[in-house]
Formats: C-alpha cells, structure tokens, sequence
C-alpha cells in the first residue's frame, strides 16, 4: 500500500538489525501487507520466516497521536498476551534506538493465515467467525485502567476530557498542515453538549481499529495483529468495525449487540446514552480520516479521496445523534 510515511528500508540495513538481535543467515526479504502507516518485511533466514514492522522515519509528517505508536503497540501486544487468551503474534526482539535502521522497530513472529477481508467461506462459518471475533473483543475490555486517553500522548481522568484533547490534538495538526476543519471544531462543540453522558463512559482497552484486514483466519482460530491504535477508552467504541461498519448508528447493530452481551460481563445496550457514545467515536474516527489524509495521500490518489467521502458520511451520521 503506498504511504507517505512508510520507511523503506535497504536489505543491508534488514540483515544487520537481524544479526543484532541473534538472527544470522538471512537469505529472503519481500515488503508485506497493506498498512499505511507503518513498513512491514518478512524476512526469512531460510529455516524460519519472520515479521519485521518499522515506523515511519524520523523525519515523517505524523500525527500528534502517531508519535512513538511503536512504542505504544509493543504495549498493547503485552497486554493481551498477559490478560486474554488472543492469539497474537509471539514478539521476539524490540529496538526503538534508531542505530541500524533509522526508526523504531520489531520482530516478531510470521503467522501464516488470510485476513478476514479476504477469505471465501460459508455463510455458516462466517456467522461462527463474527460470534468469535465480538467474543474476542470483549475479553480485551475487561483490561481496565483508571485513565483514559492514548498512551503515547497523555492520559486524562475521564473519557469526555481524554476524547476532547484528543481532538483538540487533531484539530492542531490540522492547523499545522495549512487546513481548516470546521466539522473537528464543530465536534468539539458536541463534545462539551454531551458532556454529562461521555464523563459516564468505563475505561478499558479499545482496539479501534479492528477492522477485518487485522484479523487472520486460521480454520480453526483467529489472530489479531496491528494493535497500535489501540487507546484507553470508551469500549462501545470498537462498535464501530462490527456489523455494517462506522456508518451504521449503533441502535441498527441489534445482532452484533446480542452476540456481544452473550459474552461480556458488561452487557451493551442500545439507549439513548449509549447511541451518544458510540456516535462520538465515530466523529473521532472522521475526524482522524479527515486530518491523516494529508499527511499520506496525495489529493488525486485514491485513499485520499476515500477519506474524503468516508470521513462526510461518518461526521453526518455523528452529527444527527450528537446534536
């Protein structure tokens, strides 16, 4: 997928970072997956096939958020590992200090298995895939913290607080890059009107951003991978990838509810309270699409085009239940 913040790294630099951290041999490096933020090889030293996963270089345009987020999902793979059953991928070795490959860095293991986006299978399997993925989403909101926000950049002591600087922040980098965003700032509007209920909202661990293309099919299991967007919030946010997507109000998501309160030991509803919530995260996530597509995408690309339209119909959608 092309990026403008993806690092693109020489092989030398690949086989020197693997010797460093007790790997010799390296024979096979091809570029892998379709992220957009991030660079991801798998390299192989012809026993054994692995992942490495690069941030963007130094000098890359980000977002207030999107610094250190390496870091930051390192993070939220221990936090699987040590409070959920997930599959995950094993991480074998870290290296944030830039002197062999000019960015942050890590290696972990290859899972060999196909996104949900892709796969081709029966109705009746797809079912038992949904049921196990909501199943899987709600074990990951039973970690709780007691503040909220994203790690990487501060935490604050409830999520109308964490969620309003968080924008704050986006509306900033906006601002930085040359544009206006009159729909962030008329979020921050909505923010402060529905202030009462979103000071309301538990904080655990939202992956928002699981989305099927991070999600491998293995027959019998799945395997999260690509945690870094992760955050402590509002769990009704990973609502957003469930079901017909972000664009759906949360009120039509009758079945992926049901399916989640099977599991949880919070149960979800669909109340007027709840629909605010919901409906806040998916403005957050228009106005990220909104402000990232000028970091990445040039104008006539496709993807920046797609956030256009995708960030438009979120932020009415939003707008209609915030007001």
């Amino acid at each position: 997928m092309k990026s403008k913040t993806k690092y693109l790294a020489k092989e030398e630099e690949i086989k020197r970072e693997f010797e460093k951290n007790g790997i010799k041999g390296i024979k096979d490096i091809e570029p892998l997956g379709d992220g957009e933020f991030n660079a991801a090889y798998k390299v192989s030293d012809g026993e054994k096939d692995y992942v490495l996963k690069i941030a963007p270089p130094a000098d890359a345009t980000v977002l207030n958020h999107e610094h250190d987020m390496m870091k930051a999902e390192v993070f939220w793979y221990e936090q699987m590992e040590k409070n959920t059953d997930i599959r995950i991928p094993k991480i074998y070795a870290v290296d944030l200090s830039g002197e062999i490959i000019k960015s942050g860095c890590f290696i972990m293991e290859m899972i060999y298995g196909d996104p949900l986006s892709k796969i081709n299978v029966s109705e009746e399997e797809n079912d038992r895939i949904r049921d196990k993925k909501i199943e899987m989403l709600t074990k990951i909101h039973s970690i709780k913290n007691d503040r909220f926000g994203y790690i990487q950049t501060k935490l604050y002591g409830d999520w109308h607080e964490a969620l309003y600087n968080m924008a704050s922040n986006l509306i900033a980098d906006c601002k930085k890059l040359g544009y206006e965003t009159p729909d962030g700032e008329k979020f921050l509007e909505l923010i402060e009107k529905n202030k009462d209920v979103l000071k309301k909202a538990p904080c655990r661990m939202v992956n928002f951003d699981l989305w099927d293309s991070n999600v491998l099919y293995l027959g019998d299991s799945l395997c999260w991978i690509d945690p870094e967007r992760s955050f402590w919030g509002d769990p009704i946010a990973d609502f957003i990838t469930l079901g017909k997507g972000q664009k759906t109000p949360l009120d039509e998501k009758k079945k992926e509810i049901e399916i989640y309160n099977r599991y949880a030991t919070e149960p979800v509803s669909a109340g007027k309270e709840e629909c605010i919530r919901y409906a806040a995260a998916v403005a957050f996530l228009a106005l990220i699409e909104e402000v990232e597509k000028y970091v990445r995408y040039e104008p006539d690309e496709p993807n920046y085009i797609r956030n256009t339209v995708d960030a438009r119909d979120m932020y009415d959608m939003a707008f209609s239940v915030m007001e």
